[in-house]
């Protein structure tokens, strides 16, 4: 399958405007031959499109009318220019620039404060052991031994290749269903 140049689109379109900008000058020229009032009132028009200053000014109008009308349908089909641009304000020292903003075309949502698990889940997915251990440090002692926070500290400690406390944390996970089963 081939692929279609958007050059040969734009050549195209540049070629149409000036065919049909000939063929309105053409239209003016043949219009004198016309009998009657229709000849001498193309015969008037002409001269004075063609005539020094007015025949600059006319093409200037009609190529800024053309210019907008463009614009105009373009804006149409594609919709607003407006998009929104989010920044990262304090970026890591190795984080790459394209990765440091986004564009949205909608208002993104706002910021909501993520939860401890939702960080915690958050580090473990992108594999920062060092940051999921702060986040468990800062959580309270309930904090931890909830369900959730137990399964996840399962999951760091056997990707950090702590085998025997992995078995102790499915040993409490298991525990109190032990007991109400």
């Amino acid at each position: 399958m081939k692929t279609r140049d958007p050059r040969v689109r734009q050549v195209a379109v540049g070629l149409s405007i000036l065919a049909v900008g000939s063929l309105l000058f053409l239209g003016f020229q043949f219009g004198r031959l016309l009998p009657g009032l229709a000849g001498e009132w193309f015969a008037v028009l002409g001269s004075l499109l063609t005539t020094p200053f007015l025949m600059e000014f006319s093409v200037a109008v009609l190529g800024l009318v053309l210019v907008l009308t463009i614009n105009h349908w373009r804006q149409k089909r594609e919709g607003d220019e407006f998009v929104y641009l989010e920044e990262v304000q304090d970026a890591p020292a190795g984080m790459p620039e394209q990765a440091r903003w986004a564009v949205y075309r909608e208002k993104p949502l706002d910021a909501a404060p993520l939860s401890a698990k939702d960080r915690l889940e958050g580090a473990l997915e992108i594999g920062d052991a060092d940051g999921a251990l702060e986040i468990l440090a800062a959580m309270s002692d309930e904090e931890r031994k909830r369900p959730e926070i137990l399964r996840l500290r399962i999951r760091l400690a056997r990707e950090s290749d702590r085998e025997e406390l992995a078995r102790r944390l499915e040993g409490e996970l298991a525990g109190p269903e032990g007991k109400e089963g």
